[in-house]
Formats: structure tokens, C-alpha cells, sequence
């Protein structure tokens, strides 16, 4: 991915305030937070603890991330995705959080619609791949 901090922290953060739009923590998103965490080189302590306060932390805001590259916006979207779905639901309140990270990127609607299609439909099937953004760290455009 990008070599800055700000892309990283939008990353996290965003995946944590998507963790916490159904009011429940599983394990299953907090075991894959912190392995997006582990890929972004956050400390797992510091991954944790954010997990943890998530929904005392009144510093943490509301808005949706921006980043630097459509590549990461789309990266970050098919994560939140595979987040969102983790525990086989996906409430209106996580859906309208990718939507909104969708204009705040300027990406189509469509176009996540589509990715979501795909991901339902198992036409891209997350669970036997790596995550998007440990795709972006494996190609050489990064850096």
C-alpha cells in the first residue's frame, strides 16, 4: 500500500468504525482486524486497545475515510466487505458506511453494488485469498 501514515491509520479506523455500526464485537472482527492491523504494521496491543474503546472513544469521529489512491479506496472496500460479512449479516447501518466511503472516494455505486454481488454470489471468494491489501504490499507499484 502507501508508505503513509495517514492511508494506514484511514484504513484501520475506518475498519473499526465499521466493526461498530452493529453495536457487537465478535471475535471473528477482531481477529481480522488485527490481522489487517499485523499487514499494516500496527502494533497489536495498540490494535486491540482500539478495539477495546471503540465505543467510548469520542475522538474517533464519524466520517468516512479518504485516500490517496482509488486503488486503496477499492482495496479497503473489498476488506470492509469481507468484514462486514464475517458474521453473515450485513446491517443497514454497515451498508450505508461503505456507501458513504464510496462517494467520499469518488467511486461509482455500481461499482459496489457489483463488488458486493460478487463477494454474495462467491464469484470472488475472500476466504481462500489474501487480503486486499496484502496484495497491494505484495506488488512492487507500492513502493
Amino acid at each position: 500500500m502507501t508508505n503513509t501514515y495517514l492511508d494506514r491509520s484511514n484504513y484501520v479506523k475506518g475498519l473499526l468504525l465499521l466493526i461498530g455500526k452493529d453495536h457487537k464485537i465478535t471475535d471473528s472482527e477482531r481477529d481480522f482486524l488485527q490481522k489487517i492491523g499485523n499487514a499494516l504494521s500496527f502494533d497489536k496491543k495498540f490494535i486491540e486497545s482500539a478495539i477495546n474503546e471503540l465505543f467510548d472513544n469520542e475522538y474517533l469521529g464519524n466520517e468516512p475515510p479518504v485516500f490517496s489512491r482509488k486503488q486503496y479506496a477499492e482495496a479497503f472496500l473489498r476488506d470492509a466487505i469481507q468484514l462486514a460479512l464475517i458474521d453473515n449479516d450485513l446491517s443497514s447501518e454497515e451498508f450505508g458506511w461503505l456507501q458513504s466511503i464510496t462517494v467520499a472516494n469518488d467511486l461509482a455505486n455500481e461499482w459496489l453494488e457489483n463488488e458486493l454481488g460478487d463477494y454474495l454470489s462467491g464469484t470472488d471468494t475472500h476466504e481462500s485469498q489474501e487480503l486486499e491489501i496484502e496484495k497491494i504490499f505484495n506488488t512492487a507499484e507500492h513502493i
